[in-house]
């Protein structure tokens, strides 16, 4: 099965966003810094509180006000960082044709940077997000398919049968939105 592909930075930058929104530890790093910068506020406006009211209720409100926002400011921050980072290191391939051969031995991958063969014993985890197939390697690289691509509702069923490994998981997350 031959796949044939031209990724864009939306591309990369839905697989960036997917990887990094599973990662425990990213989850954990993005969870303490919204706690303690709202954490720090609510210290300074309770240091504050006897000596100066409008300084204290300020850094309260200013605590509540992060508590709220800083989510959303958070997402927005990130999606930046790897939008720039995508335009940075895979500026290159943004655009560039490139085709995945999948067969049930190999998966051999060509594109701007040369070829690649891949043995499917390496394939992890198949993910289907509503808009693109991530196919993650042991190695913890991966495969980029946007559904647009396939062209084939039943594209992962088929994949399945050409790789036939029964060690693959499979994980569907159609309702996946990066937060």
């Amino acid at each position: 099965m031959t796949i044939k592909t031209i990724l864009s930075e939306e591309d990369y930058l839905a697989y960036l966003l997917y990887s990094f929104s599973k990662n425990k530890q990213s989850r954990a790093n993005r969870r303490r810094s919204w706690l303690v910068i709202s954490g720090m506020f609510f210290v300074i406006g309770y240091m504050f509180y006897g000596s100066n009211n409008f300084y204290s209720y300020y850094f309260f409100g200013a605590g509540v006000i992060s508590l709220i926002f800083y989510p959303l400011y958070q997402r927005y921050h990130y999606k930046k960082h790897y939008r720039k980072f995508v335009q940075d290191k895979l500026g290159y391939r943004i655009g560039k044709e490139g085709t995945i051969n999948f067969g049930p031995e190999v998966i051999a991958t060509e594109d701007v940077t040369g070829e690649s063969k891949i043995n499917t014993s390496e394939v992890a985890e198949i993910i289907e997000i509503s808009t693109h197939y991530f196919v993650k390697l042991n190695s913890g690289d991966g495969l980029v398919i946007p559904k647009t691509a396939t062209g084939n509702p039943n594209f992962l069923d088929e994949l399945l049968t050409v790789l036939d490994n029964p060690n693959i998981k499979i994980n569907r997350e159609l309702d996946w939105q990066w937060k």
